[in-house]
């Protein structure tokens, strides 16, 4: 029967840690330091491929206490040049192990960098243990090199033929996390592509929507950067992990991915009458004309023609500033509605209204450029933004970037759409999400039916709509602190 001893524990131990490690550059760090303790090697080196040419990573030597990581900027960080006179090169080119008993003892590899370091630091490098690191499929993406091997009594003695095989089974795993994580990280590359791409096509579609999708991303990364500083100080509980800072990143770049299916003339509409506007003033030009044939046909009479065509007249003057204004009075509501109860009845019978239902409904929008039905439009895309990210098959990593997207709207007192969810649906990267949005629109200077506000103006609604309940206090709260930092500074 098989005996588990201590030492089979803790390599079987650390096999399993390298399998699950998720950051590459603890997974160099972890197989280094394990690959040193289990061959009791003195120091060790770690070289990685990239792009063609090998990167000097990490070198450690635990007798003069040197631990240069991957953030270290000395020369040793270098590419190693690709000549088989050097023992990195060699391993590498040749896919071949090399067990050395004594480095100095041999002559067909350059030893004067080694002869240097040595007598930098007062050191004796003898043993070495190279080792090429091999990824599924055989290609090598790497080299390890361990150095002096150490006795119980402390003295450097050649490495042992079985540590190579254990050393090989080591690294082996280590090339497979590694392949691994590089697969994931381009195919997480491909989702942010695609999510870019997304973008794109939207601001396509409509100049109106292009920056604010940007902002939106933008700021939710600055705030969520300031809450975990916040808490870092003690100042907000909540802190922003790295998972949960990218998962918002992508909602807020998806959060109007809907907006592809909105039709365009309700999506670009800047004005009232959008483009009915030029059809309305040809049609009011010609009752003009036919109002004035029949005067000066006798059948109407010129004094109330006289009236009937100044009326006309200052409607058509004032319909240009009606239609684009942000907000209307009730003098100017009262004139459209006057209008729109009037009609030229032809001499064959054919009535011509002044203004149809739509246009009366369009020009009596009290606020925007919108009406209830076409604001109604425009509230889907939220809906068609969760019909569509449904399709997409996100991993765990990304288990929530579809219901923030698709929550954006939805306030806690569940007075929001479409699905009037309330707080306890509601997640602080949701909430957060919600409140960008909206101060981002308030701000933004190319939205089509919403006026520009400066920004303490936004920071009020924001604070006012969290008073009614609908928005978070804290974050509210956060955000204001944050953007007048930013503008004031």
């Amino acid at each position: 029967m098989l005996q588990i001893t201590e030492e089979i524990n803790d390599i079987l131990d650390f096999g399993y840690s390298i399998a699950t490690e998720r950051y590459y550059l603890k997974l160099f760090d972890m197989i280094l330091d394990g690959c040193m303790k289990f061959t009791n090697a003195d120091a060790g080196k770690l070289y990685i491929e990239d792009n063609g040419s090998l990167k000097h990573l990490i070198d450690v030597n635990r007798s003069v206490g040197l631990n240069n990581g991957r953030s270290a900027t000395d020369s040793r960080h270098d590419a190693v040049p690709m000549d088989e006179h050097n023992l990195i090169a060699y391993t590498y080119i040749h896919k071949k192990m090399l067990n050395i008993e004594d480095i100095y003892q041999q002559k067909n590899f350059d030893v004067l960098g080694i002869k240097e370091f040595d007598a930098a630091y007062c050191y004796r490098t003898k043993s070495l243990l190279m080792v090429p690191i091999f990824e599924p499929g055989k290609r090598v993406i790497g080299v390890m090199q361990l150095i002096n091997c150490t006795s119980d009594a402390g003295e450097s003695i050649p490495f042992p033929v079985e540590y190579e095989k254990m050393v090989t089974s080591l690294t082996s795993q280590m090339a497979i996390a590694f392949t691994n994580m590089l697969l994931i990280q381009e195919l997480e590359e491909l989702l942010f592509s695609f999510v870019e791409s997304m973008t794109t096509a939207i601001d396509a579609r409509t100049p109106y929507n292009a920056n604010h999708t940007v902002h939106v991303a933008e700021y939710c990364m600055e705030i969520a950067d300031y809450i975990n500083a916040l808490h870092t100080r003690g100042e907000y509980k909540e802190y922003i992990g790295e998972n949960d800072r990218e998962q918002l990143y992508m909602a807020a770049m998806l959060h109007d991915l809907g907006k592809m299916i909105t039709p365009r003339e309700v999506l670009n509409k800047a004005t009232r009458l959008g483009d009915r506007f030029d059809g309305l003033m040809t049609k009011l030009e010609k009752i003009a004309l036919l109002m004035k044939i029949d005067m000066l046909e006798g059948r109407m009479d010129s004094a109330e023609w006289a009236m009937a065509d100044l009326r006309l007249s200052n409607f058509r003057a004032e319909l240009p500033g009606i239609n684009i204004r942000e907000r209307l009075n009730d003098s100017e509501i009262y004139r459209i509605n006057d209008m729109a109860a009037r009609t030229y009845v032809g001499k064959d019978g054919v009535i011509i209204p002044y203004l149809d239902e739509e246009e009366k409904k369009a020009l009596n929008i009290t606020k925007g450029t919108l009406t209830i039905e076409e604001r109604k439009i425009v509230e889907q895309h939220v809906v068609f933004t969760d019909k569509m990210l449904d399709k997409i098959k996100f991993n765990e990593k990304y288990d929530r970037v579809q219901m923030m997207a698709s929550r954006h709207h939805e306030y806690l007192d569940g007075s929001g759409y479409p699905n009037q969810f309330k707080a306890e649906d509601l997640d602080i990267l949701t909430r957060l999400l919600t409140i960008i949005d909206i101060f981002d629109s308030l701000t933004s200077t190319d939205r089509p039916y919403k006026g520009t506000l400066p920004l303490n103006k936004a920071l009020d609604i924001l604070e006012a709509m969290a008073k009614e309940g609908k928005l978070d206090k804290d974050l509210v709260r956060i955000v204001k602190d944050y953007m007048k930092k930013k503008v004031y500074s």
